[in-house]
């Protein structure tokens, strides 16, 4: 059985509201109630919530009928369809202001009313529904802005929010640090997947609080490999420094976790410094990514370091051999680039983080 739409009448005349009711439950609605003072009528959308208030605009008492519509609209959130017999300017603009669902002037016929109620209900629907539709796409424009911001870099959100795209820039100097575990395949073969993908969430989300700490760039995680950043977007000038602290940091995490982990986590680290080129890859699925010499130089560091060592090249030790002791391990080969010196990070000698 189709429920019939509820109307609160708000008439100080108690003739003209009579007569109202009638036409109105002669039309099909039903009448909740009617009253004759702004402040009833604000009293009576509260508690019988009707689907319409038809709404004298000269209603006696203190509170006139356009102040109990605003009240009604506002609060209850209840469409209203105004009554009056006045036309003069300035009482109609006092009533556009609450945005009324359609004006009813006195004397009005049944049809008339029958068009006006319909009218305010059907614009209450559609503006119901486009403010569901609003409010739907922009939790949906929060939910995309925070799912980037675990992507990308927030001087680049902007750039690509405000262009729609973003130009690949050239860096000339920053620090590329590449880690990975050292016997990964076994700890592969010790745990069962859904422990694996744990363990490696928790040790990731600790990492990724040890970079935010010191203001550096997560580009990727892939398997057991994870890729880092200093010195963009934004250029600074301490990059390498931060960098090694944070790998530092990474190590002394995973060394506390063995005292009570049945798999031992052993990190090996390396990093690089040198030019770049920056920019996002991907139209759906958007990454941000570096391409250099310098990225594949540090990628070999990682590779010809130790467990819990961190092996850097000589580009980077020119940078902080004023901040860390270093121990110099020889020159590794590297195609299209010769030979390459390597050293091992000792101690931290004075840096203390500025990020």
């Amino acid at each position: 059985m189709e429920l019939k739409t509820k109307i609160l009448i708000a008439e100080d005349e108690f003739i003209i509201a009579m007569d109202i009711k009638k036409i109105l439950e002669k039309l099909g609605y039903e009448v909740t109630s009617f009253v004759g003072k702004g402040a009833d009528a604000i009293h009576k959308a509260d508690i019988e919530k009707p689907d319409l208030v038809l709404m004298d605009i000269m209603l006696s008492g203190p509170i006139s009928g356009i102040e109990a519509a605003e009240v009604i609209k506002n609060k209850f959130h209840i469409p209203i369809v105004y009554l009056t017999a006045l036309t003069d300017s300035e009482t109609l603009n006092k009533a556009k202001i609450t945005e009324p669902g359609a004006y009813l002037l006195k004397p009005f016929d049944q049809r008339g009313l029958h068009s006006a109620i319909e009218i305010a209900l059907y614009k209450f629907k559609m503006e119901t529904q486009l403010k569901l539709k609003t409010k739907e796409l922009e939790e949906e424009k929060i939910k995309t802005d925070k799912l980037l911001h675990h992507i990308l870099p927030n001087e680049i959100i902007k750039e690509l929010n405000t262009n729609g795209v973003v130009v690949p820039r050239q860096y000339d100097s920053v620090t590329i640090l590449f880690t990975d575990f050292q016997g990964f395949r076994q700890i592969t073969n010790a745990l069962p997947p859904s422990e694996l993908v744990k363990k490696l969430n928790e040790i990731y989300r600790s990492f990724d609080e040890i970079i935010e700490k010191y203001g550096l760039e997560k580009l990727k995680s892939i398997g057991d490999t994870y890729m880092i950043c200093g010195g963009l977007p934004e250029k600074t000038d301490n990059h390498a420094v931060k960098v090694i602290s944070a790998a530092q940091e990474m190590i002394n995490y995973l060394n506390e976790r063995n005292k009570n982990s049945k798999v031992n986590w052993r990190l090996r680290a390396g990093i690089n410094t040198g030019p770049v080129v920056a920019g996002i890859v991907g139209s759906d699925k958007f990454t941000y990514d570096i391409w250099g010499d310098a990225v594949n130089i540090a990628s070999r560091m990682e590779n010809s370091s130790d467990a819990g060592k961190i092996n850097i090249s000589g580009s980077t030790f020119n940078l902080v051999k004023d901040y860390f002791d270093c121990e110099y391990r020889g020159k590794l080969s590297v195609k299209g680039k010769g030979e390459v010196d390597m050293y091992f990070v000792k101690n931290s000698r004075i840096y203390k983080n500025n990020s």
